[in-house]
């Protein structure tokens, strides 16, 4: 499911915030972006979220700031000196050169170096706590914007699969269904081809051995099996996405089934409505947890 997430705390001197961002994915996918000196939290993080989530592609970001500024540097003073005894070397040497200015030398790579705190040292264990503990924060904040979407999208696959039912009821109403009805079918092409001349018995024969094959009330039976299942797992609730994604296969594999069988063209339009049907639940049940 989509949904945005965000939470800021502090402690002491540090100020933080907690942003993510969630779309749908089958399994749960995250990407983290933590601060220079932070790469210890990784599994902390990973452990709190797999408890919370169980499906999305999530993009998860921590921005840390100390008191007194976003970032701390220093000065790497002997490369800086390196620096500046090669330009007056390279000065005496040709004249033509220009003299180094020193606000052109600490824009040299390594004279100005950021300076991190690393999390793994054991004084900031306070800190890092109150950090992960507003995670947590921010996981609520996903989890709410996801429940709102989820009303809504219960609201559509809940009238999505009353639709299937109602056609799984249709296609029991075909006449071409029925068994008598194969059967007179049957009788009449034979009688247009042969005549009068087909012996009864061998006539009740092939009937029966047709309507085994156009029998579909087997794949009918699944099928209400499936929309029973359905409607209970959208009771259910959360997390049911996975169940649902694989209930939409079975729902095809029947229809299928039902669409091969057929030898009626309102049972076969029947069965593609049915498809059109199950891939917009796969659709929407995409965006379940």
């Amino acid at each position: 499911m989509t949904g945005y997430g965000r939470a800021e705390a502090g402690f002491e001197d540090w100020s933080w915030v907690w942003e993510v961002r969630a779309v749908n994915g089958k399994n749960l996918d995250m990407r983290l972006r933590l601060p220079p000196g932070f790469e210890s939290l990784d599994p902390a993080v990973r452990r709190q979220v797999n408890k919370a989530l169980a499906r999305g592609n999530l993009q998860i970001n921590l921005t840390m700031q100390a008191a007194g500024g976003a970032e701390n540097y220093v000065i790497n003073t002997e490369w800086l000196q390196t620096l500046i005894s090669s330009a007056t070397y390279m000065r005496q040497k040709n004249d033509q050169v220009s003299a180094a200015r020193l606000d052109g030398l600490y824009l040299v790579k390594g004279v100005i170096a950021e300076t991190t705190d690393n999390a793994s040292d054991p004084k900031y264990k306070a800190r890092n706590d109150e950090v992960l503990k507003s995670l947590g924060a921010m996981l609520a904040s996903l989890k709410n914007a996801r429940k709102v979407e989820g009303k809504a999208m219960d609201k559509i696959l809940k009238a999505n699969i009353k639709d299937f039912g109602k056609l799984v009821q249709q296609a029991r109403a075909c006449e071409s269904v029925l068994p008598q009805n194969i059967k007179a079918r049957f009788e009449q092409k034979m009688t247009e081809l042969l005549g009068d001349d087909l012996p009864q018995d061998k006539l009740v024969q092939e009937a029966a051995l047709l309507a085994i094959k156009a029998d579909i009330r087997e794949e009918l039976d699944r099928l209400d099996a499936h929309v029973a299942q359905a409607r209970a797992l959208l009771k259910a609730g959360s997390p049911v996405g996975r169940k649902l994604d694989f209930l939409c296969q079975e729902f095809i594999r029947e229809i299928n089934t039902m669409c091969a069988k057929s030898t009626d063209i309102d049972l076969t339009q029947i069965g593609l409505e049915m498809k059109s049907l199950t891939e917009q639940f796969r659709e929407q049940a995409a965006n379940v947890e």
